[in-house]
């Protein structure tokens, strides 16, 4: 049951992404992007070739419809990389193998800097692969924090609606 109600929310957020957020430029920089929430919920007990094999899939998938030959795949599959050891680091001797990252779980201060710290490195790689030329750094750094900031803040609400409704 745990396997079809991950699938459902995987499924959930790339559509959501695909069909709603790829078509959303907040002015000329902020680009919402949601699935890095694939790996802020992964469970620690998730084998790590097997969130980051899931999370490549889901951002070709994503790349395919946005037109970014590989780059939502890169960022992602970095971002399931960096979980475990973000983790590691954050819930040091309080870290068990069968913790679900959550408010709950970590206390509500722990699972923001988590939530933000997995997205900030999603961003980072999204959006310096997609300038690698570095042509305007600026501009790209402009996008990269206006689309982190409002990526996070979408991101903690859905988590919240996520919650309630569970």
């Amino acid at each position: 049951m745990d396997i079809l109600r991950k699938s459902v929310e995987i499924l959930t957020l790339l559509a959501v992404q695909v069909l709603v957020l790829n078509h959303i430029h907040l002015g000329l920089y902020a680009l919402p992007l949601l699935t890095p929430l694939i790996v802020v919920w992964a469970s620690y007990d998730l084998s790590s070739v097997k969130l980051t094999v899931t999370a490549f899939l889901v951002g070709l998938i994503q790349d395919m419809f946005a037109g970014t030959p590989g780059i939502g795949a890169s960022a992602l599959t970095f971002a399931a990389f960096m979980q475990r050891p973000l983790l590691r680091l954050l819930m040091g001797k309080n870290l068990t193998d069968s913790l679900e990252p959550s408010p709950d779980s970590m206390g509500a201060l722990k699972f923001v800097f988590y939530a933000v710290m997995i997205f900030t490195l999603h961003h980072a790689v999204f959006f310096f692969l997609e300038d690698f030329r570095m042509i305007d750094v600026w501009g790209t750094f402009l996008s990269a924090l206006s689309s982190l900031l409002f990526s996070c803040g979408l991101a903690l609400l859905v988590d919240y609606v996520r919650r309630k409704k569970l």
